[in-house]
């Protein structure tokens, strides 16, 4: 499998579906909400913050009201005019390819929610890497995520079913696209070989919450 070439394809993909992207996702997502919500309220992110792959600013609408300051990077410039659109609050937006993107600076937390099922496995080690990067000392992690319960929602790639996944646009085009569905005991066995403490947990059916830091590190009210 060409992994660069999937990646653009992907790319291609979310740049296409910016316009349609709400009218399929909120409703998927708006049935896990209240679970999530609830982790995200309960959970450390604030002061300074950082979302990855904010989409159409489903979440950053969210994270703006916890956060001193919020910086929102997304490699779909497509994506970000619509978030945009929305008048979400005080946010800076970037558009900045995830896969080689460097922070410019570091943050008190980290965010991002169905980015990193989007993630090659080869780029897994080095995507993490540089969110360590954009951490101040005790920052934290927070993400959102699918178990692989939410395969039976996708249309099998024949070419590589266990890394990607066939999209359709409203006009009937058709992309691959990558798709990793992680068991959070699986997702935490990685972190942890990396060099991250976290906890990661379904929440509500196929959906995970998960919160890490590098290990030995606290939170600065700790």
């Amino acid at each position: 499998m060409n992994i660069e070439n999937l990646v653009a394809i992907q790319q291609e993909y979310y740049d296409e579906r910016a316009v349609e992207y709400d009218d399929t996702f909120v409703p998927y997502q708006e049935a896990a909400s209240p679970a999530l919500l609830e982790r995200l309220a309960s959970g450390e992110l604030g002061g300074d913050v950082l979302e990855l792959a904010p989409g159409t600013g489903y979440w950053t609408r969210h994270l703006v009201k916890r956060s001193a300051t919020l910086t929102a990077v997304d490699g779909s410039a497509s994506m970000i005019e619509v978030a945009r659109a929305k008048g979400l609050g005080d946010v800076e937006f970037i558009q900045a390819d995830l896969f080689t993107w460097q922070p410019h600076r570091q943050f008190d937390g980290v965010f991002f929610a169905h980015w990193l099922a989007h993630v090659p496995l080869e780029y897994f080690d080095d995507f993490w890497a540089r969110v360590a990067k954009a951490l101040k000392p005790g920052g934290v992690v927070e993400f959102v995520d699918v178990t692989p319960l939410e395969r039976i929602g996708e249309v099998e790639d024949q070419v590589d079913p266990e890394h990607a996944v066939v999209r359709s646009l409203a006009d009937g085009r058709e992309f691959r696209i990558v798709k990793i569905f992680f068991e959070p005991a699986e997702l935490e066995r990685r972190l942890t070989a990396l060099g991250w403490d976290c906890t990661i947990e379904e929440v509500a059916p196929g959906f995970f919450y998960g919160r890490a830091r590098r290990a030995g590190e606290t939170g600065s009210g700790e």
